[in-house]
């Protein structure tokens, strides 16, 4: 930092915005990573996006964008204009995004870094922890399209897609795999399709195809790609060879979390009712947990060190142990507004409810 701030003063006729813009990439502000308060304020609107990043907690509204650290000091804020926010982050970068609107802005802890600049909607996007950004837009003549930028926010992969709506697509850490979901309709019924790609060929390695069912989000690991379809989750090795499915047997969907090492999908168990069912895979795709839970789960989160998973109902806050399978309510109180999992790691758990934050203490 000090390095940085001394060659602005020295060599400041040398410095423009292109090359200051550059040098911002690689500065943050990283909060404390323990908080001394219980509770804290925040801003939000109906369809408000928060994620947590590095330890500060990141708000998008439609107007803009707030960062606070873990006491609730504002450290940073951007006036936006969005319809439908959505945030996403990284150890690296937060994306922000209008679903749907060609909006798109990439920040660290205290500057926008870049700015979408295309007349195309985006529809969804990720970001890894080195920086690497993938999302899914329309190009002409086309149904769809998959760009792939690196931490310099240079593109360097694209794919097109005649026919098929892209649902999602996830890359790797390193930019190296990529795998692009999406369908579209043949002879009358849904053909899904997952498509993984090397970054360094233009063909695809391997395609996947099912029948009747809509593709909802894909996640690539060190072993292969979870696959959560409307009927069903899958787990693909890197080849495409299919290595263990779970069918949902006509479950509605209601919750899904995805990581590089687990999964989890929440299914609603009853037509009528409130009844949800928890289910947890490991990175290989098989099932570690499967328990019907008695209240309609609103959020789910896993901890940073995966080894909890994080479930909110109505009636409280549990935790599920992924080693042991065993799951207890977690102790602490909270806004009753609460509908939101922020973040959860070794020291505190961050919820979010209409005006605040509530953190709690970890057992």
């Amino acid at each position: 930092m000090v390095f940085f701030f001394g060659g602005v003063l020295f060599y400041s006729r040398e410095v423009n915005v292109e090359n200051l813009g550059y040098l911002l990439r690689y500065i943050n502000i990283q909060g404390s990573s323990k908080s001394i308060k219980s509770e804290f304020q925040i801003e939000l609107d109906e369809t408000s996006s928060i994620c947590y990043y590095k330890n500060n907690i990141a708000v998008l509204r439609k107007n803009r964008l707030d960062i606070y650290d873990m006491n609730g000091r504002k450290n940073f804020n951007s006036k936006l204009v969005y319809a439908i926010p959505v945030l996403k982050a990284s150890d690296k970068y937060i994306v922000a995004y209008d679903l749907g609107m060609n909006k798109m802005e990439i920040f660290n802890s205290f500057s926008k870094l870049y700015e979408y600049k295309g007349d195309r909607p985006v529809y969804f996007a990720e970001v890894t922890d080195r920086g690497n950004i993938v999302y899914v837009t329309t190009e002409k003549k086309y149904q769809s399209a998959v760009y792939v930028m690196n931490d310099g926010f240079r593109m360097i992969y694209k794919c097109l897609y005649d026919k098929d709506w892209v649902m999602a697509a996830d890359i790797d850490d390193k930019a190296e795999t990529l795998a692009v979901a999406g369908y579209h309709v043949r002879d009358g019924e849904y053909l899904s399709r997952v498509i993984l790609y090397d970054t360094n060929s233009e063909e695809p390695k391997s395609k996947i195809e099912i029948v009747g069912e809509i593709p909802y989000r894909v996640k690539l690991n060190g072993n292969g790609v979870f696959a959560v379809f409307e009927n069903s989750f899958r787990f693909y090795d890197l080849k495409g060879g299919e290595i263990s499915k779970y069918n949902f047997t006509s479950r509605k969907i209601q919750k899904i979390a995805l990581t590089s090492n687990l999964a989890s999908v929440v299914l609603n168990e009853k037509t009528l009712g409130t009844d949800d069912r928890i289910l947890v895979f490991d990175r290989n795709g098989n099932l570690l947990f499967n328990q019907v839970i008695d209240a309609e789960i609103m959020d789910i989160k896993f901890s940073a060190d995966g080894r909890f998973l994080y479930y909110l109902t109505r009636t409280g806050l549990y935790k599920i142990s992924v080693v042991q399978g065993t799951f207890e309510p977690v102790k602490g109180a909270y806004d009753e507004t609460t509908n939101d999992i922020v973040y959860a790691n070794e020291k505190n758990i961050y919820l979010a409810g209409l005006v605040k934050i509530n953190i709690l203490d970890v057992d």
